[in-house]
């Protein structure tokens, strides 16, 4: 159990952390108490905690500076700061100190229970980081481990041929766990691009390994240990003998399991794809393009975690740039552009959207290379526009720039909606809105933070909620709710540049939930509340 330390001089409050939460539950021990800094300090000695919670202001010594005199001398710990003052130095002498984190008082038990939980989770995944490290510096078979991925590869890419010699005799010489007795079939995983400072693993090769050592834990049970894992350009491949009762059903229990390891070690989230099994090792390059093509279904499902081949899946050999029904909506909507009907573009651009996504099943990079046309249509129209000059704001640029290589179908959807919506607006900047309009913009601009509505503004204009819809799509371009998720984003803006938590500003801004709070943040603006955050810190 890891073991947690309460310095608190006030005894209620020290004992109502103690006893109002049930510690055991959580395999976290409460190994000491003390009532201030020098008594803590004495007992680091002989308790070693792993977590300590510490009040700032105590007698006969405060609590950051009982943190920094352990840590001057050598004891390593996760430090959380409670305390009723609402104090910046305080707040900057506790990042100096690297304090995990900050809670003010009063403090709720479950917010004091999940500060602590966190950082047990931090020292559990350092832990295990370790463990990865030092099975990587102690790993022997080096050379054996490079010959086999590079001739994996091969197998993957190419089909058997004389210049790569006989497989069945290269797998015992290169002590390869399959064989070639049973059906083989590969797997693959793609592991979502994260910013670089939220990796947990800095260095990219103990992250390869500790990818391939959670793929080899998690599926070797099912495959009876007859399993390769290797790294393949960017992503994570594994080949592995099947038995006969395989069947995807069962397979996926395991699948579960991985994305969740993933998720729990590395905060990872990933994607799988895996083909259909082969008779002979001779064809696992064919396994090897299967998985590769169902692993684009997530571009349209991204709520699925693992894609398994079906026949009827197989590339679709019709071209995007042959499609009628597509050009011509494309048509429609650049003379709805150009005719300034703009709550008509939008329509068409949300028919283009749903033709693409329930109709046909083309490649992400082809649906991807479409939208980035359709941007540069728009950005011509704006260029001929001499009555309108429009700056391009940085965040713009950087959606359009990060178009190409959009992931997924909504994230592409959501980012070329928000381009034509921004466009739009500052097209319509100068034309006279509709009163009613005005006044649910006033409603909005004064109560944002509260539990705002369609059908309550609505009342409150003295019109019908489908009424009050379609007037804010023609004349804002933009649906009700989209505006006042918009707003609500504009003003989360401002108040995180002013340090508050991410879910204090969920809060204040009428999200209840800080999910979904940070998902329609991103959704707007790109990046995460932290993310942004971050960037004005050092923009400052």
């Amino acid at each position: 159990m890891l073991k947690l330390m309460v310095v608190e001089d006030e005894k209620t409050i020290r004992e109502g952390i103690i006893s109002t939460i049930d510690w055991d539950v959580h395999n976290i021990k409460i190994s000491a108490e003390a009532s201030n800094g020098e008594e803590a300090l004495n007992l680091m000695e002989s308790i070693k905690p792993d977590i300590i919670l510490t009040d700032i202001q105590m007698p006969k010594m405060s609590g950051l500076t009982f943190i920094e005199l352990a840590k001057e001398n050598g004891f390593s710990f996760e430090a959380i700061i409670l305390t009723g003052y609402e104090d910046f130095n305080y707040a900057k002498h506790s990042i100096l100190l690297n304090v995990f984190d900050y809670i003010l008082k009063p403090a709720q038990p479950t917010e004091i229970l999940n500060a602590v939980l966190k950082a047990k989770q931090k020292l559990e995944q350092k832990k295990w980081m370790d463990e990865q490290l030092n099975l990587l510096e102690h790993y022997t078979d080096k050379s054996i481990c490079l010959d086999k991925v590079e001739t994996l590869t091969k197998w993957f890419h190419f089909q058997e041929g004389s210049q790569f010699g006989n497989r069945v005799e290269i797998i015992p010489k290169l002590k390869m766990k399959i064989n070639n007795n049973q059906p083989l079939h590969v797997g693959m995983v793609w592991l979502t691009p994260q910013q670089k400072d939220q990796y947990i693993i800095d260095d990219y090769e103990l992250l390869k390994f500790t990818c391939m050592n959670i793929a080899a834990e998690t599926l070797s049970a099912y495959y009876n240990n007859k399993l390769e894992v290797i790294f393949d350009q960017n992503a994570l491949v594994w080949v592995g003998n099947i038995n006969d009762s395989h069947h995807p059903n069962k397979l996926k229990k395991f699948l579960d399991q991985l994305v969740e390891n993933f998720q729990i070690y590395l905060k990872l989230p990933i994607y799988i794809g895996v083909g259909d099994p082969k008779e002979s090792i001779t064809e696992i390059h064919k396994s090897y393009l299967e998985a590769q093509h169902v692993l684009d279904e997530q571009y349209y499902h991204q709520e699925n975690n693992f894609f398994f081949h079906k026949k009827e899946n197989d590339p679709v050999e019709k071209q995007i740039l042959h499609d009628k029904e597509l050009a011509i909506l494309e048509d429609e909507i650049i003379s709805h552009m150009y005719n300034k009907q703009y709550d008509s573009a939008l329509d068409k651009l949300e028919s283009w959207l749903s033709y693409l996504e329930e109709k046909t099943f083309y490649h992400k990079e082809q649906v991807n290379l479409k939208a980035f046309t359709l941007i540069v249509e728009m950005q011509k129209f704006v260029q001929g526009n001499t009555l309108t000059k429009i700056e391009w704001e940085v965040d713009l640029i950087n959606w359009i720039e990060q178009m190409p290589s959009m992931r997924t179908f909504d994230d592409m959807s959501s980012i070329l909606k928000k381009i034509f919506q921004n466009v739009f607006d500052i097209l319509t900047a100068e034309k006279s809105i509709h009163r009613t309009v005005q006044r649910a913009q006033t409603i909005i601009e004064e109560r944002y933070n509260g539990n705002l509505s369609l059908e309550s503004v609505a009342n409150e204009v003295f019109v019908s909620s489908a009424y009050l819809s379609s007037l804010f799509k023609q004349e804002l371009g933009v649906n009700f709710l989209d505006y006042l998720h918009q707003y609500r984003i504009s003003q989360a803006k401002v108040l995180l540049t002013k340090n508050y938590k991410v879910y204090e500003v969920a809060n204040k801004i009428g999200y209840n939930d800080e999910r979904h709070f940070s998902s329609t943040f991103k959704k707007w603006t790109g990046i995460t509340p932290s993310q942004f955050q971050k960037k004005t810190k050092i923009a400052k």
